[in-house]
């Protein structure tokens, strides 16, 4: 059997900053919906914590996850934002990212998800070479953001498609009162189809074998037979 997939959630905000987004209780929201979820046990959260820029190479390196989640911050000129040694936060270039995400298909990485404001346009770069990429094209606030996360891994590890994940828990973050105009827009690569691409492996969907029990004794038919009582038929106990 494979093992699970992992889902890396980068958590690169600094709490330093004003409006800076709750990376904390996206997480809590993330492996509560996943917990609980049918297919708990085909996959594994992982976060990088207060991550710093030099923190995602050497953390990919070690092990390429199937879903890398950025919990982070975005700018309207482009590029996501990561901790600083003084504690605050900087952005980093969307093509220095993508030239490193690319390397990391080909062992398994297969969704990008950029919980963060102002990601279109790195969506669409990192869609010409990841399978499957999320991001939004304006300000997101947290509420939706959590709404958004919360509905789509719990989705995804019921069994859902990518395809199929990502347009419920579009459908429920409006439900709740979200933007249309930012919400959460899903990109693929070319030749791949979101709605074929799944988080949870056939293996664990198949059921468990079930071993008949058959009842101990001699292998003959049981028949019940009546005990005559003592004392003659017309007697009670």
């Amino acid at each position: 059997m494979t093992p699970p997939a992992v889902i890396l959630v980068v958590q690169a905000s600094s709490p330093r900053t004003p409006g800076t987004p709750d990376t904390s209780a996206e997480y809590r929201e993330m492996h509560r919906s996943i917990t609980h979820a049918q297919y708990a046990h085909a996959l594994t959260l992982e976060s990088l914590q207060a991550a710093q820029a030099q923190d995602l190479p050497d953390r990919l390196i070690r092990g390429a996850p199937a879903v890398l989640h950025f919990s982070a911050r975005g700018t309207p000129a482009g590029g996501l934002r990561f901790l600083t040694d003084d504690g605050g936060e900087a952005p980093i270039s969307d093509q220095g990212l993508c030239k490193l995400l690319t390397e990391f298909v080909a062992e398994g990485l297969r969704l990008v998800v950029l919980s963060a404001c102002w990601t279109y346009e790195l969506t669409q770069l990192l869609a010409e070479t990841v399978p499957c990429v999320i991001g939004t094209g304006g300000p997101i606030t947290d509420t939706s953001c959590l709404d958004y996360s919360r509905t789509l891994y719990s989705a995804l590890a019921h069994g859902r498609s990518v395809g199929k994940a990502h347009s419920i828990a579009v459908g429920a973050a409006e439900m709740y009162g979200a933007d249309v105009r930012c919400l959460p827009e899903l990109r693929t690569a070319p030749g791949v189809f979101a709605d074929a691409l799944f988080l949870v492996g056939a293996e664990y969907r198949t059921p468990p074998t079930r071993t008949t029990v058959k009842p101990r004794g001699s292998g003959l038919p049981w028949r019940l037979r009546k005990k005559p009582l003592p004392g003659g038929p017309g007697l009670r106990p």
